[in-house]
């Protein structure tokens, strides 16, 4: 064998393995590579959906927030529509103390609360100016019942023991009073299903 033989033989094989060290080191980096990719796609994942939840999160909070505010804003409506029909009632009880059909039931009023109090219970009607001639005709046999004019007497009657112990609330006020827990309901009911 020659020497140019023996080094071109040596050439080859340098030259394969140099060819094969070059192809595992590619192998190598291409799988390298890979790993790194594959863990920074698994980390901007889960970081986008970290990212993703907190998002969520915080537009559930935004839109709870604006659904609260938006809820209060219509109670505080129905509340002040519930406050105009009262005062627009209130501004009417005066003229409905005149009206044929509050003087029919007057004396029903005044039974039923003289009968509250107990039949033989000495007591006071506490009356507007106007109504004070009517309650006194309807009493007129009950001697232990006294009949008392307030001008600043809300419209309708209070019947008060003797001793000041019980009072029957049977004023127009006081009833609507009574009714207002009712007619919220009522209103929010009309008002959610028109």
């Amino acid at each position: 064998m020659s020497l140019d033989h023996l080094l071109a033989g040596l050439e080859r094989d340098a030259t394969a393995q140099a060819d094969g060290v070059l192809a595992a080191a590619r192998a190598e980096a291409a799988r390298i590579t890979a790993a790194a990719d594959e863990r920074s796609r698994v980390r901007q994942t889960a970081a986008l959906g970290a990212r993703e939840t907190e998002l969520r999160a915080q537009s559930e909070a935004v839109l709870s927030g604006a659904r609260l505010a938006g809820r209060a804003a219509v109670l505080e409506r129905r509340h002040g529509l519930l406050e105009r029909v009262v005062q627009a009632a209130r501004a009417e009880f005066m003229a409905a103390v005149a009206t044929p059909e509050y003087r029919a039931a007057l004396a029903q009023h005044v039974n039923e609360a003289l009968y509250a109090l107990g039949e033989e219970t000495a007591a006071t009607i506490v009356c507007p100016l106007s109504l004070h001639d009517a309650v006194r005709d309807i009493v007129a046999q009950r001697k232990h019942v006294t009949v008392q004019a307030d001008p600043d007497a809300v419209p309708g009657i209070r019947v008060r023991s003797a001793d000041a112990v019980i009072e029957v609330d049977n004023t127009l006020d006081g009833r609507l009073a009574r009714l207002r827990p009712r007619l919220e309901l009522e209103l929010l009911a009309r008002l959610d299903h028109p």
